[in-house]
């Protein structure tokens, strides 16, 4: 905001770095302990939103429970799909339930309809038994068979040997051509034949092998679709297990301790796998400190110790933001929270901009509101810089009487700096140059500026302004006038700034607009609101459009645009001033 910075070292140095927002953000969260347990943005928004929402009904908190426990009874009865049909109508509680009943009854029927397809499975393998009950039964007529053939054969063979024994061969004569048992077909007496039936014995044994390998293929299907079954079964028990981790991460807990205990009626486990149990324990376990917590809260609401209550509350709803304690809170005790936040965070924001005259006011209010809660880091803070505030102001004033003028203008910029709405400024600036003979130059020049109303000007140069027109009450009520537009351009100039930080372009936009109805001809002003104005440019035209049409008397055209602006950014000032400006007009007789 100055061209000069506190000196290394100082407090004011420490607490609020000249153009360091996020540091001086760091240092106000910590004052007012904004950040103790809601530092993810996205949580702290939800708890907001539910302050600001009503209590879910107790006869429907109460009656929404009291069916998951009718569901956790019928488990224990083994009535497990009577108790999975009542997860649809514990699903039809939308504003409790969210559909996740709805979403485990599904996964429960996925689990059913694998089992279905492992029956499936298991009717295939019985069709393979019968195969293979069939093959055998054939491998063992075929082989009785071929061994009947054996039989047969080794009988004729001995048949043979005994008719050889018993023909004239028997005499001493030999068989002719040599041959042992062989006779030729034009001899009386032929030997029979004895010869193996080759062919067909060859066949009854090939297909007996066949039958063989087809009993043996067939159990491999089977051994297949036993692994298929088992990997259904296995992925099927991981997948549920996978989804009961996930309902716990988000924080359905209630439905962690139900789903678990579907796990095991559904696959006929006694007890939960170890990492569910840890789940299940941990759910019961968080769900008995939120009605604790919600119980101190409670108690300490009672007792006006809204402070700690807040944390209490805030914590609990952290913790498992579903359970029936937190849901069924009265809403006349979510609003006290919701009232104490608020003050923290405009505290917050005024020790950003270095308004600490309002947070003085502001702290009051607070303690009021909640006793209990510390305000010692805050008023550290505050102290801190007003003393340094003095100190630099006390040795510009050294510095100005030594005639050190560049020294004292250096430690009033550090001074404005440390705290810019210092109410001391103005009165202290008329002391610093006593010594220097520049009284009448420096009246003719401010009148000068006076009368061009170029405030920003007297300002820069309130060091040399302030000797010149000392003991002159009217342009001392001019360079009052000129310091306090200043200051609070100053004022609104930080203000912008943090909300830029914060990204809230519109509301940096109606700051400097606000600050620039005193002060029209500002260059600063003006360019930071140029500048604002193409990062807002249509909340900014909504207003100027709705601005035009009301000084043209055009009510109604006019409450159009400031709706307009009003629902792009709902904390407008200029936009709900005007609607109610203009609403009032309408309301009167004669409008």
């Amino acid at each position: 905001m100055f061209n000069q910075k506190p000196q290394d070292g100082t407090v004011g140095k420490q607490a609020f770095q000249a153009g360091q927002q996020a540091e001086g953000k760091a240092v106000a969260d910590d004052a007012v302990g904004a950040g103790r347990k809601s530092s993810e943005d996205a949580r702290r928004a939800r708890f907001a939103q539910y302050l600001g929402a009503a209590e879910v009904p107790k006869a429907t908190v109460a009656a929404y429970f009291a069916q998951m426990d009718h569901i956790s009874s019928l488990l224990q009865a083994n009535k497990t799909f009577q108790a999975w049909q009542e997860l649809h109508t514990l699903a039809a509680y939308r504003e409790i339930d969210g559909g996740i009943s709805q979403e485990l009854a599904n996964r429960i029927e996925s689990v059913w309809t694998t089992n279905r397809a492992t029956m499936g499975i298991d009717r295939t393998n019985g069709e393979l038994r019968k195969d293979i009950g069939t093959a055998n039964r054939n491998a063992d007529l075929i082989s009785d068979k071929v061994m009947q053939q054996q039989i047969e054969y080794q009988r004729k063979l001995n048949d043979g040997q005994r008719r050889v024994r018993a023909n004239p061969a028997q005499g001493g004569q030999t068989p002719p051509n040599g041959i042992p048992g062989y006779y030729p077909r034009n001899q009386e007496q032929a030997a029979p034949s004895t010869a193996p039936p080759t062919i067909s014995g060859l066949e009854g044994k090939l297909e007996m092998t066949e039958e063989y390998l087809k009993s043996m293929e067939l159990k491999a299907k089977i051994k297949l679709n036993e692994l298929k079954q088992q990997k259904l079964l296995d992925q099927t028990e991981v997948d549920f297990g996978k989804y009961v981790g996930t309902l716990y991460d988000t924080g359905r807990l209630n439905h962690v301790v139900l789903a678990a205990d579907f796990y095991r009626k559904v696959f006929q486990e006694g007890d939960y796998p170890a990492d569910m149990a840890d789940k299940v324990n941990a759910a019961l376990e968080t769900n008995r400190q939120v009605e604790s917590g919600v119980e101190v809260f409670r108690y300490r609401v009672g007792r006006g110790e809204l402070s700690e209550a807040s944390e209490n509350l805030e914590t609990a709803f952290s913790l498992n933001e579903l359970n029936p304690a937190v849901l069924g809170l009265e809403r006349s005790l979510k609003e006290k929270v919701a009232d104490f936040n608020r003050k923290l965070s405009q505290a917050r924001n005024l020790i950003e901009a270095r308004d600490f005259g309002s947070l003085d006011e502001l702290l009051a209010q607070i303690k009021v509101m909640a006793p209990d809660f510390d305000a010692s880091k805050p008023r550290a803070i505050v102290n801190a810089v007003k003393l340094e505030s003095k100190m630099r102001m006390g040795k510009a004033k050294l510095a100005a009487q030594q005639g050190d003028l560049k020294t004292a203008m250096a430690e009033f910029q550090a001074a404005a700096e440390a705290w810019p709405g210092n109410p001391d400024l103005q009165t202290n600036a008329g002391t610093f140059f006593d010594t220097q003979d520049v009284k009448s130059q420096s009246l003719a020049e401010f009148d000068r500026l006076v009368s061009d109303e170029n405030y920003r000007a007297i300002f820069d140069k309130q060091l040399a302004f302030a000797p010149a027109i000392k003991g002159d009450p009217k342009r001392e009520e001019e360079l009052k006038k000129a310091l306090l537009a200043i200051k609070d351009a100053e004022v609104a100039s930080e203000k912008a700034n943090v909300l830029m930080l914060a990204g809230d372009y519109m509301g940096a936009w109606e700051a400097i607009e606000l600050a620039s109805s005193h002060l029209p001809d500002d260059k600063k002003l003006n360019k930071l609101r140029a500048d604002l104005s193409s990062r807002s440019a249509e909340f900014v035209s909504a207003i100027n459009k709705a601005r035009d049409a009301e000084g043209r008397n055009e009510v109604g055209f006019s409450l159009t645009w400031y709706v307009n602006a009003q629902r792009q950014y709902p904390a407008s000032e200029i936009a709900n001033q005007g609607i109610e400006r203009l609403s009032k007009k309408l309301l009167q007789p004669g409008a």
